[in-house]
């Protein structure tokens, strides 16, 4: 569901809806993603008359992250009478994985930082699924150690060698640790920093955050140009901070919001600084919020129309059926919409939506099957290994968490955020890339941190997200149009995406679940 729909099959491999399978030399590379046939039936709208389909007290229009913690939500609360349709065969979003032989890997999102205790809500959940186990004597969460992520977490290659963290302290000139040392000084304070509506000027769910004006005029420039004017200079700094934005937003510090920038580092408390993680990334976590719903939930429906029935009090909900080959019209008393924006303002068009005021970030993600594992010059082999200066941000290793990590076969997931550009040129560019042109990125990355080592790479698959998520621009966080899409046009329907939020990670897009789950409820938006 995309808000301006692809005319050829170039544009539809960039916009995310069209699978294309070729062979590189000797390898069984491909480009894999969303079923095309589904995408090309959404674009030309060309269904045939709907029939009496089910009927439901609630309706879950998407199975991302947001629409399995609304069901996740409404199961807890003992209100079993909800059904989830997704366009995807399986649910997760973003948060997909794959798997080949006994090996997983993540298709997109792939951790989870340590909560802050004032998280409640994700702390809950947390426990309920086996990641925290229980109180240490100070009161403080015990996790699991199976999903925490082992050592060494991350490491840098710079300069020729690897170390571990992603600032090379040793290496660096004093000018560029000074500059360093002063940015984090002025995170910790912003951490600290009190609101004048006594709220803490960054949090977790962004909601909670304060609306105090001398935090949102943050939101009126670019990350780069608020780090230019501190008078840190810093190529290294800057190339760090940049880093960070491309990791969490999809997005260059040169498009991103200074409140934004600042949120990464001043959000989280500070008294965890470990990341949970699996070989399949969060779709471990998926499968947590969905257990118990399996057989509440429907892939391969492409929902493409939503209106309030009138004189019954219900929603009408049309989806074509690629299992059945049926359009079938539902019927509910609610319906909680957790879409993208862009996808929902097709259905609904009283829905706000503006092309000119939300942009989404591509993503190109490969994982690469190994016969070996790379060897390494300095720090060994991480989870998270990062270049310095390469348009990718590195590979994972998938089964890190093994204490076979070591074996002579794995998945290693490279990350590319597609910055530079406009995000529709960005879009277009990716699409005009056959397989071999990714494959030979991926490589040569590869090649740069680890010479010779290409040769181990087998096969590569790789997986194009067009709109991979919202891009958190300056103006759009704190402005009045991100607080126009909170708002639901019709009662009885609920919204829930990090397009509402702003940023897209797992934390916000659960608790926008929530917040759709409990106004369905009647109860109090946050515990």
């Amino acid at each position: 569901m995309f808000d301006k729909f692809p005319t050829d099959r170039r544009t539809l491999l960039a916009s995310g809806l069209l699978s294309l399978t070729a062979c590189t030399k000797n390898k069984k590379s491909a480009i894999v993603g969303a079923d095309h046939v589904s995408g090309h039936r959404l674009w030309n709208q060309n269904f045939p008359p709907s029939e009496p389909g089910p009927k439901v007290g609630t309706l879950i229009i998407g199975a991302g992250v947001s629409g399995l913690a609304a069901a996740y939500t409404l199961k807890k609360a003992g209100s079993n009478d909800y059904h989830i349709l997704d366009l995807a065969s399986e649910p997760g979003g973003n948060a997909r994985a794959g798997h080949t032989g006994d090996l997983s890997f993540p298709w997109g999102a792939h951790y989870l930082p340590q909560p802050g205790a004032n998280n409640h809500d994700l702390m809950a959940f947390l426990t309920d699924c086996g990641v925290i186990t229980g109180r240490d004597g100070r009161g403080q969460a015990v996790y699991n150690d199976d999903y925490l992520c082992h050592d060494v977490e991350e490491r840098l290659y710079y300069q020729g060698a690897w170390h571990e963290g992603l600032i090379p302290w040793k290496s660096l000139e004093p000018s560029t640790i000074k500059e360093i040392r002063a940015f984090f000084a002025y995170t910790d304070v912003m951490r600290a920093s009190i609101g004048r509506d006594n709220k803490r000027g960054f949090q977790i769910p962004l909601s909670l955050s304060s609306i105090d004006p001398h935090y949102a005029e943050l939101d009126r420039m670019t990350f780069a140009n608020f780090v230019r004017g501190q008078g840190w200079t810093s190529p290294f700094l800057g190339w760090y901070l940049n880093y960070c934005c491309r990791d969490d937003y999809g997005t260059d510090w040169e498009e991103t919001s200074a409140w934004a920038g600042l949120h990464y580092f001043a959000a989280r408390s500070g008294e965890n600084n470990k990341v949970l993680t699996w070989p399949e990334g969060n779709n471990w976590l998926v499968k947590q919020l969905i257990k118990g719903s399996e057989a509440k939930f429907t892939g391969g429906e492409i929902v493409h129309k939503l209106s309030p029935e009138k004189g019954s009090g219900l929603w009408a909900i049309e989806s074509w059926s690629e299992t059945l080959g049926a359009n079938r019209r539902w019927l509910a008393s609610d319906v909680i919409l957790a879409v993208p924006r862009f996808a929902g303002s097709r259905l609904l068009p009283e829905l706000p939506y503006s092309k000119d005021m939300m942009s989404y970030a591509p993503w190109m993600v490969a994982n690469c099957e190994v016969d070996s594992m790379p060897l390494s010059n300095g720090t060994p082999l991480a989870w998270d290994n990062v270049p310095y200066g390469s348009a990718s941000l590195g590979y994972v290793v998938s089964n890190h968490q093994s204490i076979e990590r070591y074996a002579s076969k794995g998945i290693l997931t490279s990350y590319w955020p597609l910055t530079g550009g406009s995000s529709d040129y960005l879009r277009a560019v990716s699409g005009l890339r056959s397989t071999e042109d990714w494959v030979r990125l991926v490589k040569a990355d590869f090649e740069m941190m680890h010479p010779g080592y290409s040769d181990s790479i087998q096969n590569v698959s790789i997986w194009l997200w067009g709109h991979g998520m919202i891009q958190p621009k300056p103006g759009y966080i704190t402005g009045e149009y991100r607080q126009a899409l909170n708002e639901a046009p019709f009662p009885r329907l609920a919204l829930a995406h990090t397009d509402m939020s702003g940023i897209s990670i797992f934390e916000e897009a659960f608790a926008q679940g929530l917040k759709a789950a409990r106004q369905v409820l009647g109860v109090t938006p946050w515990t």
